[in-house]
């Protein structure tokens, strides 16, 4: 099946399962846009969640979010004030990047076979630069970058004002 056709069903299994999330789990909140393919060979974020997945079709689901978006699900979350980025915060935005992929993966399974998750993996901006060599000039600082020759399926939302993207990735698996 061409990847083009299946992309409508998966961004609405994608705003589905993140729309049920946010009313159940996290109790925040959520517009949503219309998915698109973004065909940026980059997408500047502060923070990453994401999941990757194997089986007939293979790829990523990530959240891209901002540091003060993540700090704000952490704290419903946890029902606790979050001020500093922490561990906790990573835990909580790893936790729903992985809730949002299992759903999809749910939905994703009933119509093309097995599929098999990985384990979430956040990485976050706070303190993070990146130099080039031979003593250059910082390159980056705090925003990260994630790079892709292929386009990403990102579905746009917004919650307590603040943007927030998720992600996919999709390629048909050898056979």
């Amino acid at each position: 099946m061409a990847l083009e056709s299946m992309m409508e069903t998966i961004a609405s299994d994608i705003t589905e399962s993140t729309k049920t999330l946010f009313e159940t789990m996290i109790m925040m909140d959520l517009k949503y846009d219309e998915a698109s393919l973004v065909d940026d060979t980059q997408i500047k974020t502060d923070v990453i969640g994401m999941v990757s997945f194997t089986g007939k079709y293979h790829g990523v689901i990530a959240l891209f979010c901002s540091k003060r978006f993540a700090l704000k699900v952490a704290s419903t979350m946890l029902m606790t004030e979050l001020t500093e980025f922490s561990g906790e915060v990573k835990d909580a935005i790893g936790e729903v990047s992985n809730m949002i992929a299992g759903n999809v993966k749910t939905k994703l399974a009933a119509q093309y076979g097995d599929m098999h998750l990985s384990i979430p993996i956040v990485i976050a901006g706070e303190g993070l630069s990146i130099t080039a060599v031979n003593n250059h000039p910082v390159v980056a600082d705090t925003t990260l970058s994630c790079f892709s020759k292929d386009p990403w399926l990102m579905t746009p939302f917004i919650s307590n004002n603040e943007k927030f993207n998720i992600g996919l990735l999709l390629k048909e698996s050898n056979k």
